[in-house]
C-alpha cells in the first residue's frame, strides 16, 4: 500500500512537473463551493448553471428526456435542478464542462482526430453504464457516474495533444509504425501515459477518488489496488469501444484485454457480447456534441 502511494505522488508530481492541466472551469468550482454549504437551495444552484449556455442546455434536455418520463416539459432550471437532485446536477454539469473545456473543432492530424476520440469516448461512457446497470457488482452505482468513467478515460490523450502537439504526434506516428499500443510510446516518451495524465486531472478537478484510480488504471486494472472492479468496468468499456470501430486515435494498434475483467465486474462474456446491440443503439441515439 505504501509503495503505491508513493507511486501515485511520483505521478502527480511527473505530470505536474511537465504538463499544464486546464484549471477546473468556474462553472464546477462555484458550484462545489454551494453544495458544500447545507443551506444552498435549487434557486442558488439556478443562478449558477443559468450564467453557463452549455450546462443549462444540457440540463434540460436531460431532466424532459425519456429518462424521467415527465408529464410536463421543464423550461425551468430551477425545477429541473429540484427533479433531477443536486448531484445529478454535478454530473451534468461535469459533462457539460468536459466538453466546452476541451471538444474544440480542431481539424484531424495525423494520427489523431478529435471528433474520432470523442466518438470513441461516448461510445466508452455508453458501454461503461450499459454494463454496470446489468451486474449486481454495481447496484449501489449511479448509471451516470458509470458514464462519466467511460467518457473520462481517455481524457490524457487529449491533454497530450493539446499541451504537447509536436512530441505527442511524433509518439502516435512511432507508435503506428512499431505497431503497438500508444500506452507504450507514452511510457517510453514522457515516463508516463495518458491514463496517468487524465487520474491527476480528476484529482485537480476534486473528482471522485474511485473515478481518478479507475481513470489511472484502465488499461492495467490487475494493479488496481483500491477500486479493480470500476476499473476493469472501463477496461472492457474502452475496449468495446475499439472493437466497434471507434477507436481514440488512428492507426494505432487495439490496446490488449485483460480477459480476467468479466469476472472482476460480475459478467460472462457471453452476457457482454449480449449487451453489444443495445449499447450500439443507445449510443447511435445519443446527441453527440459535434
Amino acid at each position: 500500500m505504501a509503495q503505491s502511494t508513493t507511486s501515485s505522488i511520483n505521478i502527480l508530481s511527473l505530470v505536474n512537473s511537465t504538463i499544464d492541466l486546464p484549471a477546473m472551469p468556474e462553472v464546477l468550482v462555484k458550484l462545489n463551493e454551494l453544495m458544500a454549504n447545507p443551506d444552498t437551495s435549487a434557486g442558488d444552484l439556478a443562478k449558477i448553471i443559468s450564467a453557463d449556455p452549455a450546462v443549462s442546455t444540457n440540463l434540460l434536455r436531460i431532466v424532459n428526456s425519456a429518462y424521467y418520463g415527465l408529464q410536463v416539459r421543464v423550461s425551468s432550471v430551477s425545477l429541473a435542478i429540484s427533479v433531477m437532485g443536486f448531484k445529478m446536477t454535478k454530473k451534468v454539469a461535469l459533462k457539460a464542462a468536459v466538453f466546452s473545456t476541451f471538444a474544440s473543432h480542431r481539424e484531424k492530424i495525423q494520427h489523431f482526430d478529435p471528433s474520432s476520440f470523442w466518438k470513441h469516448a461516448a461510445y466508452a461512457g455508453v458501454a461503461a453504464r450499459a454494463l454496470a446497470m446489468k451486474s449486481k457488482l454495481f447496484v449501489d452505482m449511479h448509471p451516470e457516474d458509470a458514464y462519466l468513467a467511460g467518457l473520462l478515460h481517455d481524457i490524457g490523450k487529449i491533454i497530450l495533444m493539446e499541451k504537447s502537439t509536436a512530441e505527442y504526434l511524433a509518439m502516435l506516428r512511432k507508435s503506428v509504425q512499431l505497431g503497438r499500443p500508444e500506452a507504450e510510446g507514452e511510457l517510453e516518451d514522457y515516463g508516463y501515459t495518458h491514463a496517468d495524465v487524465g487520474s491527476v486531472l480528476a484529482i485537480k478537478w476534486s473528482l471522485p477518488e474511485d473515478l481518478a484510480i479507475a481513470i489511472r488504471y484502465h488499461h492495467a486494472p490487475a494493479r488496481d489496488p483500491f477500486h479493480r472492479s470500476l476499473s476493469s468496468l472501463i477496461h472492457l468499456a474502452d475496449q468495446l469501444a475499439w472493437r466497434a470501430q471507434m477507436p481514440s486515435t488512428v492507426g494505432t494498434p487495439m490496446p490488449p484485454l485483460d480477459h480476467d475483467v468479466y469476472g472482476e465486474i460480475g459478467l460472462t462474456r457471453e452476457q457482454v457480447e449480449e449487451l453489444v446491440p443495445a449499447i450500439q443503439d443507445d449510443f447511435t441515439a445519443s446527441e453527440l456534441p459535434w
